[in-house]
């Protein structure tokens, strides 16, 4: 019997819910999951932020989700129940971005249960292997279930090394008080941990459309037309990363993911076996940009003055996250942001400005400072909903997360939200 890994790679053009279903159901023929179709079911999205607007391709798509349910409620074996347990990743309550994305259809449809992680019963497990985090409280139905299946959404990311799969989706395990502590230069480590818990029994990933080359909620999708499908985490991400031309050891979550134990990042160790070759897709990929690059390479109106330690997952990348917002759905305001010097980490040398913007709560200057107007934004690193707003209210840039709608989600909705939570127990 082989001892390699399987990736299946499915060719599926559009959102067809019938074609959707067809695909994952050989998928989970093909790896032998029938059986385990019973009993309680847990399906994990993607549904980071989901808008029309400024963040139509930052999610997985409710048709994608639709076809497996088909697949799923045509192919058990008993009784079950399904639920769809996620946490959105802004500050904003999980049901806004449910109804947004358009999965209270499926609650109709399918009789499913749509479950923020945030509202559920939750259950505290301590970790064995845990580098940063000593325990993991998250939803019970994460937890306790018979089947865990994960459907992320092929993207790229910026604050991750280029790449969003399988293995990054477990940030959604985490609750708000966790997602964002070391969520800095630990931040791979940080979602490692998470893998003690968060291993799925089946991948279904959404790469028919993918989003790519800026920010990981605003940026464009382009048309890939594939559902990808394995049962290991770390394998499918390797083959994702090659899809995007990135080397698996460059990922540092991946890396590390390997050298903890739960599995090999070479390509000759994963059998890739579908209707569409490897070679076929990184040819169609070839020339797609990521967008992962240090923050102070970025050219844009803003001079960016960069120190030590770089956080790709904390201030820099989050910064470098803020420009690509405005680089993917304001271009005319990306070359014409006010000219202000922003500095990020601890930055050795004098600087001398008109307007000094400090981000991050360690980031200071070691030199001497001249400047008329100097601001700056705490936090480790900060929030994108407290990024987005301060930086409004001390710059005057208005970023495209600066909405009306997304306001009223990220603090009246989010009160009513925690006066839910208190009122039944589930913070």
């Amino acid at each position: 019997m082989s001892s390699k890994k399987k990736v299946l790679v499915r060719e599926c053009l559009r959102y067809d819910p019938q074609a959707i279903e067809k695909i994952t159901r050989e998928g989970l023929e093909e790896f032998g999951l029938n059986h385990k179709i019973q009993g309680k079911i847990t399906i994990k999205p993607n549904v980071v932020v989901a808008h029309p607007k400024i963040a139509p391709s930052a999610f997985t798509r409710p048709e994608f989700i639709s076809g497996l349910l088909q697949a799923l409620q045509k192919g058990k074996n008993g009784d079950s129940t399904i639920v769809i347990a996620e946490k959105c990743g802004v500050g904003i309550p999980t049901s806004r971005m449910f109804r947004r994305a358009g999965y209270h259809k499926l609650k109709k449809n399918h009789q499913v249960k749509i479950l923020p992680t945030e509202e559920s019963r939750k259950k505290t497990v301590s970790l064995r292997r845990g580098k940063i985090h000593e325990n993991i409280t998250t939803a019970r139905e994460i937890l306790d279930r018979d089947f865990l299946i994960y459907t992320p959404k092929l993207k790229s990311n910026c604050l991750t090394h280029g790449l969003t799969a399988a293995v990054k989706l477990n940030m959604g395990l985490f609750l708000d008080k966790k997602r964002m502590w070391n969520h800095n230069f630990n931040l791979d480590e940080k979602i490692v941990d998470s893998l003690e818990i968060g291993s799925p029994d089946f991948i279904a990933t959404d790469a028919i459309e993918i989003s790519i080359g800026g920010n990981h909620i605003t940026q464009h999708g382009r048309q890939l037309g594939l559902i990808i499908m394995a049962d290991n985490v770390i394998a499918h991400d390797v083959v994702c990363a090659h899809i995007f031309h990135l080397d698996p050891r460059k990922i540092h979550h991946l890396r590390l993911a390997q050298e903890r134990g739960y599995g090999l990042l070479n390509l000759e160790g994963i059998e890739i076996k579908g209707d569409v070759s490897l070679e076929e897709i990184r040819t169609k990929t070839k020339g797609w940009k990521t967008g992962f690059k240090r923050v102070d390479q970025v050219d844009c109106g803003m001079k960016i003055l960069s120190g030590e330690p770089y956080c790709t997952g904390g201030c820099h990348g989050v910064f470098l996250d803020w420009l690509y917002m405005i680089k993917d759905r304001k271009p005319k305001l990306w070359k014409n942001l006010p000219p202000w010097t922003v500095v990020i980490g601890k930055y050795k040398g004098d600087v001398q400005a008109e307007r000094l913007m400090i981000i991050g709560s360690c980031s200071e200057i070691q030199g001497k400072v001249k400047a008329r107007k100097r601001r700056k934004i705490r936090g480790c690193p900060p929030r994108h909903k407290d990024l987005v707003l301060w930086m409004f209210l001390k710059t005057g840039v208005l970023n495209p997360l600066f909405r009306l709608d997304l306001i009223i989600d990220a603090y009246p909705f989010l009160f009513f939200s925690w006066c839910k939570r208190l009122l039944t127990g589930r913070f």
